[in-house]
């Protein structure tokens, strides 16, 4: 995102507060302005702006205030500490807060801000600047309904103030930009992408208003950051390198440290480990020089996240020890991080420090319930379980866990612990040569394999299409095992790995020459072990956990749990919205009804994903006589997850074998309580949807 070309006078970071000022410094800047370009360093003006104030008598809080700025903004804490121990000025001061607040002192910011907030006649700047300053700390400690409130009370604030005053405009859009910043990291995992898009869109509208080339950088770099977790690498670079030269030019080192954070991340993405590692040893010394403590430990839990895809799992232990230990000195909640932690014990055989932890983990959750944690402990006992051979109690675990991270919408949980489901059931194969232990693990591919594609995890991909591949050629099911191969081979050839693609066609050509009856002879692999499969996918595990602790709200725009007559048994739409289109379901429903027909006759539940005009519709059929069918904006792992747990818990009910639109009082109430479990208040009940076969 390019800014607008120099003009004559001061940057607009600083220009935006001038009308604010006394007469006298507006008339002093006037002159001085002329010796300025709006693209000039803020070094620069940093420079010209502390000599003035030494040599003014009684400078106003306002200019001390954007003084304040510029200094935050270039992370010059050495001489923002000096000045407001000179001065000792409310408005100064409002700036250390935010630079205590990088080093981690949340708890602190948040007393002495509340004090400030909380004063009579304070003006309206220094008020919202410490509301942000509360939810920002409150944000840092994990704290996300606090500081969803004190945002919320920003915003509202802002909004009154901009219906009485015009000549503060600019500068209260200054402060709400922030408080934006902070919404985005707050809903970064639970909102849509188009929605987070659309808000930061709206702020960059108000930032390129501004000219504020600072924002107009961060928010850049935020949408960096929302292109990397949708999977779109290419533009969240292409974003990243934009937010890096505008950094460049006003000198914020904080920023562009963090900017440059993003790309060692895509280059860990990329398979560049080397590169990323160079990457994070640079920032780490800038943000070590800043006391930016927060970053400074994420910086090293990058580290031990490169060390983890070099499989070198000593390091990472050695590096999230050192991360969260920083951590825990600044009070921040990370009891995620430490869930982690406790897999790398794990992972290296240090059975005394990953008991150890697992029992501080558990207090922590007895103290403050989270699904989340629960659902990965129960996951890492279940591992545990595996090593020790005892497979009942840990695919009882799995399952469990399976079912804590899918009501949370944790899709990278699911997905982990799908795998060891995996694992666990081709080893119990190995051990039995139980072929029902085959027909789970395939059922848990199928339930996986859009996770890697929707997160593009090339490698993963294609070691679970060979090991689909092999269990189907055991089952003699030698068409879906060329299929399977056939998926491996395109992704290796977009992969461009030469070794592995000669492998897969080899096989390829195996499997052919058993269809058309030209091989007689078994084929060695299909009777190999599964030993070696297991330990090319133990290496993916650790890196689907790297995504924030904040727990995930799902909710399709429609849902109909649907006879096999076509006939719906209960309908839900979303909350505050009308379903008005009925051939958006009823339409739909009739054209696919012989595909239903024939799902429900294959006696096994099946998941499809079809697109349907600008939505996505996900049916989960059930042999039972009954599908669930979820409208949505979008396809999603961690909603397919939610449809599936509804089906699963719709199974164990009464469906009625012939339905003609009047259900049973009781069974629509209990359906009902389990949409509700599954999806909260956000869907009700509607019979709008009517469906006419």
């Amino acid at each position: 995102m390019k800014v607008k070309g120099n003009k004559r006078g001061f940057p607009k970071e600083f220009a935006i507060y001038l009308p604010l000022m006394s007469e006298k410094e507006q008339d002093l800047f006037k002159e001085s302005g002329k010796d300025f370009n709006t693209g000039d360093s803020l070094i620069k003006v940093r420079d010209y702006l502390v000599d003035l104030v030494l040599n003014i008598s009684e400078p106003s809080e306002i200019l001390m205030f954007s003084l304040g700025k510029v200094l935050f903004n270039i992370a010059d804490y050495d001489t923002l500490t000096s000045l407001n121990q000179q001065y000792s000025s409310e408005a100064l001061n409002l700036w250390i807060f935010r630079f205590s607040l990088e080093k981690g002192l949340n708890e602190e910011v948040i007393k002495l801000a509340s004090k400030i907030k909380d004063k009579e006649n304070i003006s309206i700047l220094l008020k919202l600047h410490s509301i942000r300053s509360i939810a920002n700390g409150y944000l840092n400690l994990g704290n996300y309904e606090q500081c969803k409130f004190y945002l919320n009370m920003l915003f509202e604030e802002g909004l009154r103030t901009h219906k009485s005053t015009r000549i503060e405009k600019p500068a209260l859009n200054d402060i709400l930009l922030d408080g934006h910043k902070d919404d985005f990291f707050l809903n970064r995992y639970v909102d849509e992408k188009i929605k987070l898009e659309n808000k930061l869109n709206v702020a960059l509208h108000i930032a390129l208003d501004l000219e504020e080339r600072n924002h107009i950088g961060h928010i850049t770099y935020l949408l960096a950051l929302l292109e990397r977790d949708s999977g779109q690498i290419e533009d969240s670079q292409t974003l990243t390198e934009e937010s890096i030269e505008i950094f460049e030019n006003t000198g914020n080192l904080s920023l562009l440290a963090a900017s440059k954070g993003n790309l060692g991340t895509i280059s860990t993405i990329y398979g560049d480990v080397k590169q990323a590692e160079k990457i994070f040893n640079e920032i780490l010394q800038i943000f070590q020089n800043l006391e930016e403590n927060k970053h400074v430990a994420l910086t090293i839990k990058s580290l031990g996240n490169i060390a983890i895809e070099r499989g070198d799992f000593q390091e990472a232990i050695s590096k999230y020890e050192e991360a969260l230990q920083i951590i825990e000195k600044l009070n921040m909640k990370e009891t995620y991080h430490y869930c982690i932690l406790a897999e790398l014990y794990l992972q290296k055989n240090k059975i005394n420090e990953f008991e150890s932890l697992i029992e501080s983990l558990e207090e922590e959750v007895r103290n403050h319930p989270s699904l989340t944690i629960e659902s990965y402990i129960l996951f890492l006992k279940g591992i545990f379980n595996i090593k020790n051979l005892n497979y009942g109690k840990a695919e009882q675990q799995l399952k469990i866990a399976l079912e804590k991270a899918d009501v949370q919408g944790r899709g990278e949980i699911s997905a982990k612990i799908l795998m060891n489901l995996i694992l666990l059931n081709i080893a119990e194969y190995d051990i039995e040569n139980d072929l029902a232990a085959l027909e789970r693990a395939l059922y848990n591919l199928d339930h996986i394999l859009p996770f890697f594609n929707e997160n593009k995890l090339l490698k993963e991909q294609i070691a679970l299409y060979l090991l689909q591949g092999k269990i189907f050629a055991i089952k003699k099911d030698y068409t879906k095992a060329f299929n399977s191969l056939q998926q491996a081979r395109e992704l290796l050839q977009e992969e461009k790995n030469k070794q592995l693609l000669q492998i897969v066609e080899e096989r390829i050509e195996e499997i052919s020459q058993v269809i058309n009856q030209k091989l007689k002879k078994e084929i060695s692999w299909v009777n190999q072990p599964f030993r070696n499969d297991i330990s090319n996918l133990q290496d993916f595990g650790l890196k689907y956990m790297q995504k924030s602790p904040i727990e995930i709200d799902i909710s399709p725009l429609a849902l109909i749990v649907l006879h096999r007559s076509g006939i719906p048994l209960r309908s839900y739409v979303i909350l505050k919205k009308t379903v008005k289109d009925q051939l958006l379901f009823g339409g739909f429903i009739v054209a696919v009804k012989d595909m239903l027909t024939e799902l429900f006759e294959e006696q096994k539940s099946q998941m499809l994903v079809i697109t349907y005009g600008n939505h996505k519709i996900i049916i989960e059929a059930h042999p039972k006589g009954f599908s669930s069918v979820a409208v949505s904006a979008y396809d999603s792992f961690s909603l397919r997850r939610k449809i599936h747990q509804l089906t699963d818990k719709l199974a164990n009910l009464e469906i009625p074998k012939h339905f003609h639109g009047e259900l049973d009082e009781h069974l629509a109430k209990t359906i009902d309580n389990e949409v509700k479990s599954l999806f909260g208040k956000t869907l009700i009940f509607s019979d709008a949807i009517k469906i006419d076969i």
